[in-house]
């Protein structure tokens, strides 16, 4: 063989080699879409994690946020203290709905619908009713006391409500392309979750060793603890929120079967417009026998039936239709039964049927997403585990960072890719919580006439979101980080003062009156505070011994040490 061959020979088998050691294998590549797929649209999944978690108490919050509408429990022990001695405890106490319906008559007789239905968490035997009553013109909205006959109009706020339509419509645009968005990033959640569980061969070996100071591997330390402990819950949470809307992801199969969509909403769900144009006066049947009547029938099916709404449209009228809603106790699923009647003469035009299984299967998983069915503590774990999904994304942002900031040639000039991923998580990981924060120090301090108070604020909540971006724009990095996470430490430790300050219901007053949810949140913004402040020590204010630094691998979070040239 010729020298040419020879060379040309061992040339060809070194370029093989070579490319054969530069061939990526099948875990590399997965580390790659794990890599990107939770880092480009990771800031809206921590905003969505972030609002998915406080959602499951929103309608607590909701009542934390509408301080001067006295506890029910506080209503009950006065009138309980101003009864007789000698009062029968046999007697029957009237049916609620049955008492706002008359209150309404008397008040409200003429608006175009009436909408009647229990408190967070309630049932009909509860004797606080929430009430709208609608107009052409405008909605009212308060609250009923049906044993004391007392009306409760709250002020103007979002409530919780905002954190729960925040989650999945985001604000300032249109809500079918907010909902899109989020499910794609749901979607590269769920490839992110997998492709994680692949690429960490020791992942639950890795679970239970921590090491603190180690730069990049203490970030993925902790990254692994947030991600498995809780990881059934983070792939249940997203497939689930996926399937939520997947009506609206995958259209076709409704296209193709010509589903006709509004008689099928019919079928299935108990709401029907208040559109009727000429409308003449009528006498309306008593509706009263009509929601014994439907709880009997019920609860013969399931006995842990209740009513759980009841609306009323264009009441007064020849064309009055009688809308009756319930649910089980604690059941999973969100669809539950209805039936309709002719307001005029109390005929049943329509009740609801077991819907098809695919529906069933929808509704439980959508019932599994939201954690409607479960007790305070079944949600507890929920908020636990959502606030641990937080965290994996968190530390998987800065994670990012942690491991390419020793590649950089100059610290004081990181390449722009680097620079926007940083000020990203600052604005986010930190700017959020204060913005969120924000929304409740507003809810107290705005003045309770002003006009669009609810949407100031909401506006104000993003306008000190935007601020906190601002912020990390104009200081550095580590100066950043500081600022915001002991601004969110300080605000949650003074919302328990600022309660106090604005409320009846401070900590004092509330021990006093056993009012156990103004306790609660009281407790958790403590909580809460104590956790930033170990954050904000830890990620901006501790400094790292020599050894320290000697011995790890990457830099630590904040820019002490000095800039070294890219590794070959």
């Amino acid at each position: 063989m010729s020298d040419s061959v020879k060379t040309h020979t061992m040339s060809t088998t070194k370029t093989k080699t070579k490319n054969k050691t530069k061939a990526k294998g099948y875990r590399a590549t997965m580390s790659d879409v794990h890599t990107w797929f939770g880092l480009l649209l990771g800031w809206l999944l921590f905003t969505i994690f972030m609002m998915g978690t406080v959602s499951y108490f929103n309608n607590e919050l909701t009542v934390w946020m509408q301080p001067d509408i006295p506890a029910v429990s506080q209503k009950l022990q006065s009138v309980q203290s101003h009864k007789p001695q000698n009062a029968a405890s046999t007697v029957d106490k009237p049916e609620p709905f049955s008492v706002a319906i008359a209150h309404l008559q008397a008040t409200q007789a003429n608006t175009k619908n009436w909408f009647i239905t229990t408190g967070p968490s309630s049932t009909s035997n509860d004797q606080r009713l929430h009430i709208t009553a609608s107009t052409e013109d405008e909605r009212l909205q308060y609250q009923f006391d049906t044993q004391t006959q007392t009306r409760y109009t709250p002020r103007d706020t979002a409530g919780g409500n905002f954190f729960y339509r925040m989650h999945f419509d985001l604000h300032y645009m249109s809500v079918i392309w907010a909902r899109i968005i989020v499910g794609i990033a749901s979607m590269m959640m769920l490839i992110a979750i997998i492709t994680g569980i692949i690429v960490h061969k020791k992942i639950f070996t890795d679970f239970f060793t921590f090491r603190w100071g180690k730069g990049q591997r203490s970030w993925l330390d902790a990254h692994n603890a947030f991600s498995v402990l809780p990881l059934p819950f983070h792939i249940m949470i997203t497939f689930t929120g996926i399937i939520t809307l997947i009506t609206l992801y995958m259209p076709w199969g409704g296209m193709i079967a010509n589903i006709n969509t509004q008689q099928f909403f019919e079928e299935i769900y108990s709401y029907r417009a208040a559109d009727a144009t000429e409308l003449q006066p009528a006498l309306m049947v008593n509706v009263s026998p009509l929601l014994a009547t439907t709880r009997a029938d019920w609860q013969t099916l399931n006995p842990n039936y209740a009513i759980t709404s009841v609306s009323i449209n264009h009441p007064n009228t020849d064309h009055s239709m009688i809308i009756i809603d319930g649910r089980a106790d604690r059941q999973i699923s969100t669809i539950g039964v209805f039936r309709i009647y002719n307001g005029q003469t109390g005929e049943t035009l329509k009740q609801s049927e077991p819907p098809p299984l695919a529906v069933t299967t929808q509704t439980v998983m959508i019932g599994l997403h939201a954690g409607r069915f479960a007790d305070y503590w079944l949600r507890g774990l929920y908020f636990l585990l959502g606030a641990a999904g937080c965290g994996m994304i968190a530390t998987g942002l800065v994670m990012w960072t942690v491991k390419r900031r020793r590649q950089l040639l100059d610290m004081n000039k990181p390449y722009v890719g680097f620079w926007l991923v940083e000020k990203l998580n600052i604005a986010t990981l930190a700017g959020l919580p204060l913005a969120m924060v924000g929304f409740l120090w507003l809810n107290r301090l705005l003045p309770l006439e002003m006009t669009g108070r609810a949407k100031w604020e909401v506006d104000g909540f993003f306008m000190i979101w935007a601020g906190s971006f601002v912020l990390t724009l104009l200081c550095s990095s580590r100066h950043a980080w500081r600022i915001l996470l002991s601004l969110v430490t300080l605000s949650l430790l003074f919302t328990p003062l600022l309660n106090s300050l604005t409320t009846e219901r401070g900590f004092v007053k509330s021990l006093v009156n056993q009012d156990i949810l103004f306790i609660s949140f009281d407790v958790v913004f403590f909580v809460l505070a104590l956790l930033f402040a170990y954050i904000t020590y830890t990620a901006s204010f501790k400094k790292r011994s020599p050894k320290q630094n000697k011995k790890s691998d990457n830099k630590p979070i904040n820019h002490h040490s000095e800039p070294q040239t890219r590794s070959q």
